[in-house]
């Protein structure tokens, strides 16, 4: 049986509609997909027919296969390009059109997207080019991005997004597939299990009276306690967040390029919604604060409900202050009327996935880089004086002292990885001399950056031109707390090494040190 597929061009009205009919027929998570290709400037597509997916299969075999109702077991696979490649299947020869192809993919391959043989859940394991909210002074973040390679008839077709599945169901509720989302990030980004949904399920088993209601288990939804024996069971630290705030406490996570699943409140219902939050929405603010969450006025996520890179505002009137298209934001349809989600009023349970190799969390590292610095600026006359010894004191170091007693110092935690820090260090825009010290030291696996900011620095849409003064190193395999973990604390002028084997410390002077490049996940 030869290979077959068909391409098609995305040009009018009437081809848009032909492509929804393709992926499923017209539902709330096609219309979604369908406006995102549209933004991502997509004209023509190629389908794959009769495509075997590891994840379709994987539920097929624990589910569809014993089912009474005959399925297929094939699905159809569907790639999106940028410009017209009809004309690179004129070429002669397969191997000409497999050259072709790959080099297309450089600069305009989109995509893809699995479509599944059910009715009411089309659209199976999707990675489409990432995009969000565009608009003046809005910087749009994608941290939980990976990089997916598709083969299509022998051709490496390559894309950097994050995946998405819509929700059967049948099999799974909205946490399971929000649990997958996070997870298959973990595997593509880190190399973690890979996990299918019927997996996730199986992980979730039920263990209570009040679990065991639903046929299959938890196809209706999952409580908070299946959700963190799943997360745990594959092979992550489920850190969970409650309470106010929750974009305040998810934040470092996501800034770190963590999956977080978001619990969202539904009011009136016995069962909330969940979603996975991958990527962020920075704005430049008139009057700018201290408070890095101030600067956050949405949360982009995966809703298996609504469609891929939806954004949740972070409060009722940031939406409507930053400019959100209706049509980014995250809509459920009840019998009053469409809820508007947002993260202040319908955020109340997190659980981020932790590697196992973290043992502190981002607010016990932010406390301990708050007090240290709060302590150095204590003792800042000797340690200017220390400075003096070996040259001039560097004028930023006042400016950051001024900012400090103002109360206008800007605190962003993230965890990175020792080769991400160095990787981020070696390539940035710190002065030589500051590098050479900083590349030489012996880390963990897993730290806690603390980056030491202004408001006026940190006040900026465009990552490129916010800069910092230094930045505080936190051990992630200690508690994190008090000065157990402090590794180093860098301060115009001035490096602080500390020994955690020894307790001892010492200062490193930095001649020519200079602001520089705050790290962020572009």
């Amino acid at each position: 049986m030869n290979v077959t597929f068909q391409i098609g061009a995305l040009l009018n009205d009437t081809d848009w509609k032909q492509l929804g009919s393709v992926l499923g027929g017209p539902s709330t998570v096609v219309n979604s997909v369908i406006r995102h290709l549209m933004l991502s400037n997509v004209t023509s597509y190629l389908l794959e027919d009769r495509y075997i997916d590891r994840d379709y299969s994987s539920d097929y075999r624990h589910f569809y296969a014993q089912t009474f109702k005959t399925y297929d077991r094939h699905c159809k696979r569907i790639h999106f390009f940028a410009e017209d490649i009809s004309k690179l299947f004129s070429l002669p020869h397969w191997s000409n059109r497999v050259k072709a192809l790959e080099y297309t993919s450089q600069r305009s391959y989109c995509g893809f997207c699995v479509i599944r043989p059910l009715a009411n859940a089309s659209i199976g394991r999707t990675a489409l080019k990432m995009r969000g909210p565009e608009g003046k002074d809005l910087e749009t973040v994608i941290t939980c991005r990976a990089d997916f390679r598709a083969n299509l008839m022998g051709a490496e077709l390559d894309v950097c997004g994050a995946t998405f599945m819509q929700q059967d169901s049948r099999i799974g509720a909205c946490a399971q597939i929000a649990i997958w989302m996070g997870a298959r990030h973990m595997h593509q980004r880190y190399r973690y299990n890979w996990l299918s949904v019927a997996d996730i399920t199986k992980l979730a088993s039920p263990t209570t009276s009040d679990e065991s209601t639903t046929l299959p288990a938890g196809s209706e939804f999952l409580t908070s306690e299946r959700m963190i024996r799943a997360v745990h069971e594959m092979g992550f630290q489920p850190l969970c967040f409650k309470g106010p705030n929750i974009g305040e406490q998810i934040l470092p996570y996501v800034e770190s390029g963590l999956p977080v699943i978001l619990g969202l409140d539904i009011p009136g219902a016995n069962i909330g919604h969940a979603v996975t939050v991958i990527g962020r929405v920075f704005s430049k603010l008139d009057k700018a604060t201290s408070r890095p969450i101030d600067f956050i006025s949405g949360f982009i996520v995966h809703d298996d409900q609504a469609g891929p890179y939806k954004v949740i505002p972070a409060t009722q009137t940031s939406a409507k202050e930053v400019g959100f298209a209706p049509e980014d934001t995250v809509l459920l349809k009840t019998r009053t009327g469409n809820l508007e989600f947002n993260i202040k009023e319908h955020g109340v349970f997190a659980i981020a996935l932790m590697p196992i190799r973290a043992f502190s969390t981002a607010r016990a590292a932010e406390v301990t880089a708050h007090r240290r610095i709060n302590d150095a600026f204590l003792k800042i006359d000797l340690i200017k004086a220390e400075i003096q010894k070996s040259g001039n004191v560097n004028p930023l170091l006042d400016e950051l002292i001024a900012a400090h007693q103002a109360g206008d110092i800007v605190l962003k935690t993230y965890l990175t990885s020792t080769d991400g820090y160095r990787r981020h260090i070696a390539n940035g825009t710190a002065c030589d001399a500051l590098k050479d010290v900083l590349l030489g030291i012996h880390l963990p696996h897993f730290t806690w950056i603390t980056e030491i900011s202004s408001k006026d620095s940190y006040n900026n849409s465009s990552a490129g031109l916010r800069r910092i003064y230094g930045h505080s190193v936190i051990d992630a395999t200690s508690s994190g707390r008090d000065a157990a973990g402090l590794l180093i604390l860098h301060l115009p002028g001035v490096i602080f090494l500390r020994d955690v084997n020894t307790q001892s410390q010492t200062a490193v002077m930095i001649d020519n040190d200079n602001l520089y490049e705050c790290r962020e996940k572009r």
